[in-house]
């Protein structure tokens, strides 16, 4: 299982910095390799457009496209103050045509409030309720801007993880997924 934080990892700005009613009108635009226009981003009626870091988006193709990750499941956790401005993105945001960021999401954490708080462990214990995925088979990537979120999952529940302080880039999606495939072949070692 691959698991994304949000806010200043996949896309920007913080959903927290938007004004009411948050991103409402659907932006499209060309991404490279693909002939039609896409929904690139999500607009506020009085501010910004929010869109994919283009990493983010690069890695998010390649993981829609190649059938060496058709088996991964994909999740979302994020600690954001404005869950339905997330939503708003995660169902609209294309992430090739037709394919939106939503339907690529198998398991989806968003928010601070009932049984999630600020912590991601919260969001964790959760996603690995709901999908049976144990903890050693995750892999994490979150900003980290705003705590060490990567370090206090690993060391509450083992989970493998990457920092991406500056937005996902695709360099750090292929370092976090060979931090994980080494992880798990010191486990299958250990296990001999």
């Amino acid at each position: 299982m691959i698991v994304f934080d949000l806010d200043d990892c996949l896309w920007t700005p913080e959903m927290h910095t938007l004004g009411y009613p948050g991103p409402t009108k659907q932006v499209k635009g060309k991404v490279e390799g693909f002939a039609e226009e896409l929904v690139i981003g999500m607009k506020c009626a009085n501010g910004p457009t929010v869109k994919l870091f283009d990493g983010a988006r690069k890695a998010l193709i390649e993981l829609a496209t190649d059938r060496t990750y058709q088996d991964i499941i994909i999740a979302v956790a994020s600690s954001s103050l404005e869950p339905t401005y997330s939503d708003s993105c995660l169902s609209n945001i294309e992430v090739i045509p037709g394919v939106t960021m939503r339907s690529m999401v198998q398991f989806a954490q968003i928010g601070r409030t009932g049984k999630l708080s600020s912590r991601k462990t919260t969001h964790f214990k959760l996603l690995h309720e709901e999908s049976g995925v144990p903890y050693n088979e995750m892999l994490f990537f979150d900003d980290c801007n705003w705590g060490d979120h990567v370090g206090d999952v690993g060391n509450v529940y083992g989970v493998i993880g990457y920092r991406t302080p500056y937005g996902l880039q695709l360099s750090e999606f292929y370092d976090g997924l060979a931090s994980y495939n080494k992880a798990a072949k010191d486990r299958e070692w250990a296990a001999e």
